[in-house]
């Protein structure tokens, strides 16, 4: 558990640096050149509004859940660790555009701002303020991962009680089909227009060359994250601890729960981080990006 929360704070340190040389030097500013997209190519729309700000009240919804659940048992579960866990790895998001930009997102979203990746060592992508990052609808992947986890684990509940001598990696492959089944809407909400895939392979995705094309290997990608976090959560020891959490029972009180949340930082860091560089390998080998854009998508410059 100790080499687990040291990587949290590693990842949480890491994550401190970037943000604050973001903020200090104004990366948070979109570049607006002219004839790359600026506000005469459309209007906002509702959605470009109503989505962040659902996504933001869903997630103050499901913290609110997981503060009285804790309340009530008093005790803080692994579960609102784990939401803490995926809410502070949001930061991994830019990330997917190391090199070039893969997800590119509409500007005119409400809380568009500049990306913090370039302010990541080592980033060899686009410049500050070129590219968009869309922090409250971002917060929505917190609230559905908790969520997919969570029926993953209960149809790995029903598994288990089913077939009581299924393997531990049979499970695992069920979390992950499972995963894929939830997922199976994701690819109708590109049609929403808040972001398009811009490094799409065309041989295994959906539209390809429209603005709404759709990698199916993000089913994939996606799934293997929620069936990994399934997993974590899924297994435990005969002390109730996860795997993250082994030898969490040692340490004093106050320390067990702070070590406890960094170990988890650390784990869901792995996951995500994982599902990040997957969709950066991916990208080197090929794509293309849309023939042309709605006339509501706001571009940044790099597109």
């Amino acid at each position: 558990m100790l080499g687990w929360a040291a990587l949290g704070a590693v990842c949480l340190a890491l994550q401190a640096y970037v943000l604050v040389r973001w903020a200090a030097d104004g990366g948070y500013r979109l570049v607006d050149v002219p004839g790359e997209g600026g506000a005469e190519r459309g209007h906002r729309r509702v959605l470009d509004i109503a989505f962040p700000a659902l996504s933001a009240a869903g997630v103050v919804g499901l913290a609110l859940w997981l503060y009285r659940r804790c309340r009530a048992e008093r005790r803080v579960s692994f579960d609102a660790l784990l939401f803490a866990g995926v809410l502070f790895a949001g930061w991994l998001s830019p990330l997917m555009n190391w090199f070039h930009p893969v997800l590119v997102s509409n500007t005119h979203v409400w809380g568009a701002v500049g990306s913090w990746g370039p302010y990541m060592p080592g980033w060899q992508g686009s410049a500050p303020g070129m590219e968009a990052e869309l922090p409250l609808v971002t917060f929505s992947v917190c609230s559905t991962a908790l969520l997919g986890v969570l029926a993953c684990c209960h149809v790995l509940s029903r598994a288990r009680d089913r077939w009581p001598g299924v393997r531990p990696w049979q499970l695992v492959g069920v979390a992950v089909a499972t995963a894929v089944a939830l997922d199976l809407s994701e690819p109708a909400i590109s049609l929403i227009g808040l972001s398009v895939w811009s490094k799409a392979l065309p041989e295994v995705s959906l539209w390809s060359g429209a603005w709404y094309q759709f990698p199916l290997y993000q089913l994939l990608t996606a799934a293997l994250a929620s069936g990994l976090l399934s997993a974590l959560r899924f297994f435990r020891d005969e002390r109730d601890e996860t795997l993250v959490e082994r030898g969490a029972w040692r340490l004093p009180g106050r320390v067990r729960l702070w070590a406890r949340f960094l170990a988890v930082v650390g784990g869901v860091h792995v996951v995500m981080g994982g599902y990040t560089a997957l969709h950066v390998l991916l990208s080197l080998v090929g794509g293309q990006p849309p023939d042309e854009l709605p006339g509501f998508f706001r571009p940044p410059a790099v597109y």
